[in-house]
């Protein structure tokens, strides 16, 4: 794994523990060191970390909250 590749994975907190939990990954970065931008896709749909993921969870929060305003009404 090329040094440029160990310095953005210790900038990111979550891709370091990602990869810390999954060490299979270690095989395609020592290959290809490229492959970090690819992993970190992988991270954040494993962590909902995505847009989508942060627009649905507030979606959910807002029909929570409607729910229970209308139960109080």
């Amino acid at each position: 794994m090329s040094l440029q590749c160990q310095f953005y994975i210790n900038e990111k907190p979550n891709l370091k523990r990602f990869l810390h939990e999954n060490p299979y990954y270690y095989k395609y970065l020592n290959r290809n060191s490229s492959f970090v931008y690819e992993l970190e896709k992988i991270m954040k749909e494993r962590y909902k970390l995505r847009l989508s993921d942060k627009i649905d969870d507030f979606k959910n929060k807002l029909d929570m909250l409607n729910t229970f305003i209308d139960i109080l009404n």
